[in-house]
């Protein structure tokens, strides 16, 4: 196992495809067997898969606005999730439904929800 400094240098904070939840039959198994978690920022599916890295989907209804609000929500859940997915233990897929409080948050606000949102759900490692 690599210690947390060697796991540092080797980080990259890109958004790959094989991170992300894409397809409908993938949503569909995690919606139906995911256990729900949620706060002011999202509603969160959050299913056991095998030992991978974390794999999430993000959606945004029409409930919390228009095309610009449901955009904004999902790109600032894709930012805390590209900036933290390094902290997220491994072996889960989550689908995050945005909440309409991330159509009016800053990021600091949206960071600190989700991440609240994530040490609800014991996604987060420990940190020593």
């Amino acid at each position: 196992m690599l210690n947390l400094e060697e796991r540092k240098e080797d980080r990259r904070y890109t958004l790959d495809r094989s991170f992300r939840i894409r397809q409908s039959r993938e949503y569909r198994k995690i919606y139906s067997r995911g256990k729900r978690f949620s706060n002011r920022a999202a509603l969160m599916y959050v299913a056991k898969a095998k030992n991978k890295p974390v794999r999430i989907g993000f959606v945004a209804t029409k409930h919390i606005g228009h095309a610009f609000a449901r955009n904004r929500a999902k790109r600032l859940m894709k930012e805390v999730y590209r900036l933290h997915r390094h902290e997220l233990v491994s072996g889960y897929e989550l689908i995050m439904l945005a909440g309409s409080f991330l159509t009016r948050a800053s990021f600091y606000e949206a960071e600190k929800a989700i991440l609240a949102l994530w040490r609800k759900a014991g996604l987060m490692e420990n940190k020593r």
